[in-house]
């Protein structure tokens, strides 16, 4: 078994034990329903996004991608890819596989920080449970302070990696990557 599975299983069998001491086999059943109702409704997702992930694989060519860097390549780039991660829908469990799916179409590592960076600290869907929830004022403020941390971050790992793109920041142990052979 893999070790996240164990990690989950474990807190799963002692959850589903101190319910069965408080309210017995119905409040076990109780919770088995609320997982299945949600098992469900997740699984329309994810099956949803890796038809995106798919579509988006065979859309978007090593070609596209190229062009597309050499127009917004930089600071455009970077600004681009926070913003594109900030209006991204879903969770990890979406876009992560979403960004997976530039594997091999030689994306620059700066952008899929820019991109990772973007999506968990601006996440625009979540501004107006914000407002509602906390205060409009407070959600401005919280969206100002942090508006600058993806492109820093963005620019610092343009800096730190330059012209790296994600399969050679990824390589397995033992594979030998030739852009570091033209970069020494």
């Amino acid at each position: 078994m893999k070790k996240s599975l164990i990690i989950i299983l474990i807190p799963t069998v002692i959850f589903t034990m101190i319910a069965f001491m408080v309210g017995g086999s119905s409040l076990v059943s109780e919770g088995f329903n609320i997982s299945i109702h949600i098992g469900i409704q997740s699984a329309m997702m994810l099956l949803a996004s890796f038809v995106l992930v798919g579509q988006i694989q065979v859309l978007i060519t090593k070609e596209i991608i190229n062009k597309w860097l050499q127009r917004f390549s930089g600071l455009k780039g970077i600004i681009i890819g926070a913003i594109a991660g900030g209006l991204f829908p879903g969770g990890p469990y979406i876009y992560y596989p979403f960004i997976r799916g530039f594997e091999g179409k030689g994306l620059p590592f700066y952008i899929l920080v820019t991109f990772i960076f973007g999506k968990g600290v601006y996440d625009f869907s979540r501004i107006p449970m914000e407002m509602s929830l906390i205060d409009s004022r407070i959600t401005l403020i919280r969206n100002l302070i942090t508006l600058p941390i993806p492109i820093i971050v963005g620019m610092l790992a343009k800096r730190v990696y330059q012209n790296r793109t994600i399969e050679n920041i990824f390589l397995k142990a033992g594979e030998n990557d030739v852009s570091d052979d033209r970069d020494s």
